[in-house]
């Protein structure tokens, strides 16, 4: 189904802006009793969210803070939902919404714990709100490629904390939507922990970002991504952390100078729902709406790679300088975070597991 952009919805996502956007937000502090407990409550809203207006169909709203020109968004329309209208014959329809018109990440998870049929693309480290050892897969330089990334979520311990996620009422549809290596795109160069210092970094919010960024050097500034541009035309702060295609969708030729592969995440998302919504579902949709964000997510994560080169051409054509950092300085700088964080014995799961 064709996205819906009602006045309605624009002065309502206006306002939730200005009342939290990006993480650090109210709903960034939830706890996981917190969650449960919204869980709970949502059963009558749930169901009535999941029943169809009459003919039957259900819709299912996704939020993303991507732009419409971005792989990821492309593979929601074009694979996820035309799949799911397709092979549900129209019982099941799909919105997609591109620049958090939904609002944040925080606000769609906390839209989906009490039962609307929402959706969002997020990362693990806003999903440890509520259940905070999944963060550590998105720690920084806890995989060196795509490929170490995609083996981290086939493990044990991903699947654990990932039942723990949805124990908290909500459904990953599938966790394999790469978007990218994040770098540094900066008004300064930057070629070590040193320069970095100072200078402030915007930030999603989430803890284990902030504490990255803090580890490289950083001064942190948290807001959300539709924010950075604007952020950085104005001062506020002096750079971002992001991937290549993401840069080029919010133009950071326009308002950066400076890029340092400093490849401190291989950023993997999920697609991740309401779980009582989502309960709701005849079995038969469930699967195939499993099947579809799998296909999306690695439709995706394929263009993604595939034109990598091309975005990096966008930029330096733009005017973006590729500066000569130091990726180890940095690597060792974040050594840390895993102790500061707490996640030193999950990674040593990880890695026993990722050995074998």
């Amino acid at each position: 189904m064709k996205r819906l952009t009602a006045t309605i919805l624009a002065g309502t996502m206006a306002a939730m802006s200005l009342m939290g956007c990006g993480s650090g937000t109210a709903a960034s502090t939830a706890t996981t009793a917190a969650a449960q407990g919204a869980k709970e409550e949502s059963t009558t809203a749930a169901a009535s969210a999941a029943t169809s207006t009459g003919s039957g169909t259900y819709t299912l709203k996704v939020n993303t803070a991507l732009t419409e020109n971005d792989p990821l968004y492309i593979a929601l329309t074009d694979v996820f939902e035309k799949t799911v209208e397709e092979q549900t014959n129209g019982d099941v329809q799909v919105e997609v919404y591109s620049g958090s018109q939904l609002g944040s990440d925080e606000d769609v998870l906390e839209q989906a714990l009490v039962g609307d049929a929402v959706g969002v693309i997020t990362d693990p480290g806003r999903l440890s709100n509520y259940v905070y050892n999944i963060g550590v897969l998105q720690a920084p330089y806890i995989a060196d490629s795509y490929e170490d990334a995609l083996k981290l979520f086939e493990t044990e311990t991903y699947k654990g904390v990932a039942k723990e996620v949805e124990d908290n009422g909500f459904k990953i549809l599938s966790f394999n939507y790469f978007q990218g290596e994040r770098e540094l795109f900066t008004k300064n160069p930057v070629k070590t922990p040193e320069d970095l210092k100072g200078q402030r970094i915007r930030s999603s919010g989430s803890q284990v970002v902030t504490s990255t960024l803090e580890a490289m050097g950083a001064n942190t500034s948290v807001m959300a991504w539709s924010e950075a541009y604007q952020a950085l035309q104005q001062q506020v702060i002096e750079g971002v952390e992001v991937h290549l295609s993401a840069a080029v969708g919010s133009s950071m030729q326009e308002v950066t100078k400076y890029l340092a592969f400093t490849g401190h995440q291989q950023l993997l998302t999920g697609l991740v729902i309401s779980g009582s919504w989502f309960d709701k579902l005849p079995d038969d949709y469930k699967k195939i709406l499993e099947d579809a964000s799998f296909e999306a997510g690695k439709h995706a994560s394929e263009q993604v790679i595939a034109r990598n080169d091309e975005y990096l051409k966008t930029l330096q054509d733009g005017g973006i300088e590729v500066v000569d950092c130091d990726k180890e300085a940095f690597k060792k700088a974040c050594e840390k975070v895993y102790d500061e964080l707490k996640y030193t014995e999950i990674k040593a799961q990880l890695d026993a597991e990722l050995a074998k």
